[in-house]
């Protein structure tokens, strides 16, 4: 901007207070003159760049300046060398017709074809007056009277502009990539293209042709040089163009600053930009001011014959003033604009989003704008909420139309108000159809004909809807639909700031920005929020707190209503009512639709599976129901790319080839107060527990990935108080604990397994529902610590399982083997022994050796044999469950790693540290890949490696290790787990020693580790 300015002949003062300055006009400009026009400079605001803001300011300003005369786009743009033009840096490109193209061609749009990319869509040539002003240039240029030097000489007080600050102008070879760094200092000279020296006083050559436009920078030559084959010889590549030449007619000029290649930097932005402007100052001489004037009166003259013999006078029909509080939504009133009034590429446009995300005020806005930008246009605001608003509005608009009063009951005062503005003597107008939601309303049924009969068709009309449903939307209009979505960050904080009366409050910027996002940024949230907050003195802090307090808290709070005097009388302004009219209609439209919604608000909001879901016979039904709840924006889809929302800490748990759902988060709340006022709330959270207990997966390996999916919403299922004692819960505790106990979890598996047994303390002690919740609970009581509590259950299993025997979970062996385990834990490894020995020398009769029972009782049997002195018959057996796990399991099974783990351990623990230590690395490795941060087994791998470590003598990789394991055992492990105090004795002893040899120790983490690759598992 500076160099333009640098250009000008006279500066004038600023628009600053001009209360001329259209509204919503964020634009600052810089005005003054050239060579007698009146000239008004704008740049993009700092850090934006591109077609879409290009084209915002591009409309505010010609909203502010209304009879702009001649428009030009300078700056700066990346060069296409070729054998056809010899493109330099500095030398400038100016936009002309060339072939088949009109100077600016937008490259990047278009269609994807099984030929290939097909681009589509054309764009403006420049105007007639500046291709004459080029033409001139051009003469004078020949005639050697072109200034273009004596302006770029302009430049030369401001030392940033100057050539000799640029650089040296160096062209690679297409082929040669950029090396490492800031400039081509480290590039090769012998991959420079040798182009001759261009004599002296043609430093700066002006290119005439086509420029290429698009959404992204170019640094590839050669992706440049294929964009520019299939054009047909490009000078340059730049990024705003596109974005105005069909709505902002203009000649482009574009200082060349580098080759759009991979050696791109910004040392010649300055001198390009000096000669970009120096040309366009050239341009404008080349138009005398009196030559604009002739032009501009005739053009005058018939605009207004015509405004005066054929546009009537406008109308307004707008129940609601102009929202002076409304900010934000820049990009969608632009979109607006840009499609109805500037492109006028369609007549009919829906807004579809969500209850409360503004939609109603959106059009307003863009009602007025209208009103202030075209005032030709007659306006007239019909809302649908009933037929009987419908009835009223066009009683309305035929009194400001000047309609005959309807004497009898023949004529239809809908009809006569659709004619009047059907015709072309109504002129230009608008019409807001505003909360077209309810179908039965809006389209003809057996009972009735659908309002939609009834709206005008004209030429010179145009009709802009809103509604909740994406599916009247695209009924309406198709595929013309904007959809409205939560308001942006910044765009949330103005709104919230604009709604508050003590600005003071906006200090809490860290309690603010809490809320924002616990509100969704909803327009309709934030101004609930406000409301209180400026009724109750209160900090934003504490609003927060209470909104995060119990639910009835939150409930209070977002179901109280407040007055707003932009929104209808009568219509629901809490946050928590908005959506009862949408629920309503929900129910009776798509009764299916309907139950998912309230089964889904008894679970967690986000990440809801598809197979969570409960399901109908027919595949087509289930996509029609979803389709639903995602069409009123209750449902969103996540994203296969970014998964949709996310929040801090919250980890991925999807299963590839399953769909995944968020639910709005207040749309979740409000649901949950809808079924407690229907009075289906404890049905409803009982069915649901009936269901996920039914598809909740069993706790095996194969399906974690599923379960860990499941859970936080099963969790979010029990912790309800909705739901009665039904005997589903039980099994539904019951699953939820047992995988989380694979997790290594036992904390929380105890709290779910003990619920689960407590529930079915009534059946008969052989009840296997009985059983299973006893078993799982005493296999997690071994694990935590609590190994007394373990044999007590499980010896009694077993007496149940000897007199009863059956297949089913708990069998007796699995029952023998985990009460062997329980005796191990608890110092009795003898008793185990004795009692593994026997089962196994009956078991090997009749199984095969990789029998899965057999292998777990070996393993079982080995641990044993170690905690009893025999760590030879322990080491024997280790070594052929692992032979065994090799052969049948993938490397990444939890059950392999467990057994090369052990194997690791029994090495160490005999003395074999090289070939325990190439064990545990691979086991900790793998253990990292698959297992939980905090699952035991995983901890028990790093435990043992770094024991190897100590034994090694590299005591300080050791001590780090152990630490780390120490941190995430107090987290997950009671103080007096036998594990965490084995974890915190071994530190003791390691940090001693440490301090012991201080003086003559070294840091071994230098050192490489020595091992003994000869090493394999199966030794």
């Amino acid at each position: 901007m500076a160099a333009a300015q640098e250009m000008l002949d006279e500066e004038h003062a600023g628009l600053e207070h001009n209360l001329l300055l259209s509204d919503n006009d964020k634009n600052l400009y810089t005005l003054g003159s050239v060579g007698g026009h009146n000239v008004a400079i704008v740049c993009l605001p700092a850090g934006r760049i591109g077609n879409n803001p290009a084209a915002v300011v591009a409309t505010r300003m010609q909203a502010t300046f209304k009879n702009i005369q001649l428009r030009l786009m300078v700056g700066i743009g990346g060069g296409v060398p070729s054998s056809e033009a010899d493109v330099r840096l500095g030398d400038v490109v100016v936009s002309q017709p060339h072939g088949n193209l009109a100077g600016v061609v937008q490259y990047d749009m278009g269609k994807t074809t099984p030929g290939g990319f097909e681009r589509t869509g054309s764009m403006d040539a420049p105007p007639e007056v500046l291709l004459a002003a080029l033409a001139r240039v051009k003469a004078n240029n020949l005639r050697g009277k072109s200034k273009l030097s004596e302006h770029i000489s302009k430049l030369e007080g401001m030392t940033k502009f100057q050539r000799s600050n640029a650089g040296v102008d160096v062209l690679f070879e297409a082929t040669y990539d950029h090396v490492a760094g800031q400039t081509c200092d480290r590039c090769s000279p012998d991959r420079q293209e040798a182009r001759q020296a261009r004599p002296v006083g043609e430093e700066v050559v002006v290119h005439y042709g086509t420029i290429a436009s698009g959404n992204q920078v170019i640094r590839s030559a050669a992706e440049r040089d294929r964009v520019s084959a299939g054009l047909g010889t490009v000078l340059c590549f730049e990024m705003e163009a596109a974005g105005l030449m069909n709505s902002f007619p203009c000649l482009v000029i574009r200082g060349i600053c580098d080759y759009a290649d991979s050696h791109k930097n910004k040392l010649w932005q300055p001198y390009a930009a000096g000669t970009a402007a120096a040309y366009a100052k050239e341009v404008l001489l080349a138009v005398p001011p009196a030559e604009l004037s002739k032009s501009n009166m005739v053009e005058t003259v018939v605009r207004e014959t015509n405004a005066a013999g054929n546009s009537p006078k406008p109308n307004y029909h707008l129940p609601f003033l102009v929202n002076r509080h409304f900010v934000g939504r820049k990009n969608e009133l632009y979109r607006l604009q840009k499609r109805l009034m500037v492109d006028q590429d369609c007549q009919e446009l829906s807004i579809a989003g969500l209850g409360g995300s503004g939609k109603t005020q959106l059009a307003l806005q863009f009602a007025y704008s209208v009103k202030d930008k075209w005032p030709e246009y007659s306006i007239f605001w019909v809302p649908v909420l009933s037929r009987e608003t419908f009835e009223q509005a066009c009683v309305s608009i035929a009194k400001i139309l000047g309609i005959p009063q309807v004497a009898d009951d023949k004529e239809d005062i809908k009809e006569l108000v659709k004619q009047r503005l059907s015709s072309s003597r109504a002129g230009r107008w608008l019409m807001v159809v505003d909360n077209a939601d309810d179908p039965s309303i809006l389209f003809e049924t057996a009972e009735s004909q659908g309002i939609v009969e009834y709206l005008p068709k004209s030429e010179k009309g145009i009709i802009l809807y809103t509604t909740r449903t994406m599916e009247v939307a695209v009924s309406l209009t198709q595929y013309d639909v904007l959809k409205l979505e939560a308001m942006d960050r910044p765009d949330a904080i103005d709104f919230f700031s604009e709604s508050l009366i003590r600005k003071e409050l906006l200090r809490e910027h860290t309690a603010r920005d809490e809320l924002l996002e616990e509100l969704t940024r909803l327009p309709l949230a934030i101004a609930q929020a406000a409301a209180y907050l400026n009724m109750n003195r209160m900090t934003i802090a504490k609003y927060l707190r209470l909104l995060r307090n119990t639910e009835q808290d939150l409930i209070g709070l977002l179901s109280r209503e407040f007055r707003d005097n932009t929104r209808y009388k009568g219509s629901a302004n809490a946050v928590a009512t908005t959506w009862v009219v949408s629920f309503s209609q929900l129910r009776e439209r798509d009764a299916f639709a309907a139950d998912l919604l309230e089964f889904i608000s008894c679970i967690e909001w986000k990440a809801v599976p598809r197979s969570l879901l409960p399901k109908k016979d027919s595949e087509e039904e289930m996509e029609s129901a979803i389709g639903t709840l995602c069409g009123y924006s209750f449902l969103v889809r996540r994203d296969s790319d970014n998964q949709g929302i996310q929040e801090e800490g919250e980890e991925h748990t999807e299963t590839e080839g399953d769909d995944y759902y968020d639910i709005h988060r207040l749309v979740h709340l409000a649901t949950r107060i809808w079924v407690k006022k229907n009075g289906d709330a404890n049905k409803v959270a009982e069915d649901a527990i009936r269901h996920v207990a039914h598809v909740f997966p069993d706790a095996e390996y194969e399906n974690r990935v599923d379960w860990r999916a499941y859970l936080p919403h099963a969790l979010q299922l029990v912790n309800g108080t909705q739901h009665g004692n039904i005997k589903e819960i039980s099994e539904l505790w019951l699953r939820m604990g047992m995988c989380v106990k694979e997790d290594g979890r036992y904390r929380e598996a105890l709290t779910w397994l003990e619920k689960s047994c407590q529930q079915r303390d009534h059946l008969s002690e052989d009840d296997p529902d009985r059983l299973i919740s006893q078993y799982h609970l005493a296999t997690v009581y071994a694990h935590y610590g609590q190994a007394q509590k373990s044999i007590l259950l499980l010896e009694h299993i077993v007496k149940i399982r000897e007199k009863t025997p059956s297949s089913e979970t708990p069998s007796l062996l699995e029952s023998q083997e985990s009460l062997a385990i329980a005796y191990i834990i608890d110092g009795q490894a003898h008793t185990a022994v004795t009692l593994l020995e026997g089962v196994i020398e009956v078991l090997e009769k009749t199984r095969a050796p990789e029998n899965d029972e057999l292998l777990s009782l070996q393993r079982a049997l080995s641990t044993a044999y170690l905690n009893d002195d025999q760590i030879h018959k322990a080491l024997l057996l280790a070594k052929r469950i692992m032979r065994d796990r090799d052969r049948m399991l993938p490397l990444e099974h939890p059950e392999r790693i467990r057994a090369q783990h052990y194997l690791g351990m029994l090495y160490l623990l005999d003395g074999h540290t090289q070939r325990a230590m190439f064990l545990l690395k691979d086991a900790v490795n793998m253990s990292d890949k698959v297992l939980e941060l905090e699952h035991p087994d995983r901890i028990e791998c790093h435990h043992m490696l770094a024991m190897a470590y100590y034994r090694l003598g590299q005591v300080h990789r050791a001590v780090a290790l152990l630490k780390n394991i120490i941190n995430i055992e107090a987290r997950t492990l009671p103080d007096d787990h036998p594990l965490q105090q084995k974890s915190l004795e071994l530190l003791a002893d390691m940090l001693e020693e440490l301090d012991a040899n201080k003086d003559e120790a070294s840091d071994p983490s230098d050192e490489g580790d020595s091992e003994d690759t000869s090493s394999r598992q199966s030794d």
